[in-house]
C-alpha cells in the first residue's frame, strides 16, 4: 500500500491526468439497511496516444477492497477498462466518502495519476448529538449529555450504557420511551487528561448498529505561546 499521499489528495479527488479518462469519477451510492457489502465500477479509457500499466489501485483503507477488473493492468490506446471497488458497511451510518487512488507505471509514490471518490449513503436509524463530550483539565467537572435519538419504524431501547474506564461514570435518562434518550455522562473531580468510549447497547434489530459508540474527552490546557 502506498503510505505517502499527501494531504492535499486525501482531501479531494485528484484532477484526471491525459492517460486515463473516468466516465463518472465520484459515484454516489445508497445502501440499505441491512447491506453488508456494496459494490461499484468505474469505467475507464485510456485517452493517451500510448500504451499505460496500472500499478496499483487503493484506497488506503481495510473496509474498502479494490482491484482492477479481470485482472487486466495495460491498456492499449483508446482502450477501456474497469476498477470495481467493493466496500464493507460494517457499522457505519450516515454518509461515508472514500478515495481511491490510481498509479500509472512511472508515478512517484506519493503522487499517483488519478483518482476517483466512492460516496456512500447510509440509513441513520441512530443517531448520537454530540458523537464526543469534551472537557477542560482543571475546569468544572459537571455532567454532559448525549442525545440519543431513533428513527425506526419500531422503538428501539437502550438497554445498557457503559465507560470503557472508571474515570466516567453514564447514565440513561429516558425522554421517550423507545424514541428519544439522553445519556448522561459524568467524569470524576480526580479524573486525568484522557480518552474514555462511551458503549450504547440497543435493542435494535438490526445487528450491525445494536452497539453504538461515543467518546468522552478531558483535554489539557492549551499552553500559551
Amino acid at each position: 500500500m502506498k503510505h505517502l499521499v499527501s494531504c492535499f489528495l486525501l482531501a479531494a479527488v485528484l484532477p484526471l491526468q491525459a492517460e486515463l479518462k473516468f466516465h463518472t469519477p465520484v459515484i454516489d451510492a445508497d445502501a440499505e439497511l441491512n447491506d453488508i457489502t456494496l459494490v461499484r465500477e468505474y469505467k475507464f479509457t485510456n485517452a493517451s496516444n500510448k500504451p499505460v500499466k496500472i500499478t496499483q489501485a487503493d484506497a488506503g483503507c481495510t473496509c474498502l477492497a479494490v482491484e482492477v477488473a479481470a485482472g487486466k493492468f495495460t491498456y492499449a490506446p483508446g482502450e477501456a477498462g474497469t476498477i470495481r471497488a467493493t466496500f464493507s458497511l460494517g457499522n457505519f451510518q450516515g454518509t461515508v466518502e472514500k478515495p481511491i487512488y490510481i498509479w500509472l507505471e512511472g508515478d512517484p509514490e506519493e503522487a499517483p495519476s488519478a483518482s476517483v471518490m466512492l460516496r456512500v449513503h447510509i440509513p441513520v436509524i441512530i443517531a448520537l448529538e454530540p458523537k464526543t463530550v469534551k472537557w477542560q483539565l482543571g475546569g468544572s467537572m459537571g455532567p454532559k449529555n448525549i442525545d440519543v435519538k431513533m428513527d425506526y419504524d419500531k422503538p428501539i431501547h437502550i438497554k445498557s450504557v457503559s465507560t470503557s474506564n472508571e474515570t466516567f461514570t453514564a447514565r440513561i435518562v429516558t425522554i421517550e420511551e423507545g424514541k428519544h434518550y439522553k445519556v448522561e455522562v459524568t467524569p470524576k473531580e480526580t479524573a486525568a487528561a484522557g480518552l474514555c468510549i462511551v458503549r450504547i447497547e440497543t435493542d435494535a434489530d438490526v445487528e450491525k448498529q445494536r452497539i453504538q459508540q461515543a467518546f468522552a474527552v478531558i483535554a489539557s490546557p492549551s499552553k500559551k505561546p
